[in-house]
């Protein structure tokens, strides 16, 4: 075992490194909310980014999450194929309209139109143009952060700043200590 498995890393560090992996998730691109009649969305991509899925893995891995947290009612589900010249798909089906209350008593009965599932071919594509098609075919409303979130990340972008300023300094000390017990036993073994 070497000492980088022993190490106990501290309960501050853990919890930054978790702070920041929860505020990921909670802002940047994706995070948006999609209408009512949108019922599920199904990605199907290669397990692997050659043929073009490149696009569809970074938008299951960075954007889907996000979607997944401003719209937990909605199922989110990822098909992953072997073949690279498999289809590269996004899918959303939306729930059929359902007449209204009151005109069910009407004479002429009303035919509502279903509309029909939404495909975007992720083939090719990049996460940000896979994103703006969906917002802009379900007619997603995108959030903003809020100033507490805007707080919350400036000050963990500071605490990682100072974390590296103090990683280096230490660097700096470890070296001269290290050189300096070389020279100690350099004298040693001469005299």
């Amino acid at each position: 075992m070497t000492n980088k498995t022993l190490r106990m890393v501290s309960i501050l560090q853990r919890m930054r490194k978790l702070k920041t992996k929860l505020l990921a998730i909670r802002i940047g691109p994706g995070a948006v909310i999609l209408p009512k009649d949108v019922k599920k969305i199904n990605l199907e991509f290669a397990k692997h980014i050659e043929g073009g899925h490149r696009g569809a893995r970074k938008f299951w891995r960075d954007i889907l999450p996000r979607l997944k947290y401003r719209n937990p009612a909605i199922p989110m589900t990822v098909s992953r194929h072997e073949t690279p010249t498999g289809p590269s798909v996004l899918t959303v089906t939306f729930t059929t309209p359902t007449p209204a209350a009151g005109s069910s008593t009407d004479a002429t009965p009303v035919k509502l139109e279903a509309r029909p599932p939404l495909k975007i071919d992720m083939r090719n594509r990049v996460e940000s143009e896979i994103l703006n098609e969906l917002v802009k075919a379900t007619g997603g409303t995108e959030v903003a952060p809020t100033e507490v979130e805007l707080e919350e990340k400036r000050e963990l972008e500071e605490e990682a700043e100072k974390s590296s300023r103090d990683r280096e300094r230490s660097l700096v000390v470890r070296r001269e200590r290290k050189r300096e017990e070389e020279m100690l036993k350099a004298a040693r073994g001469v005299a």
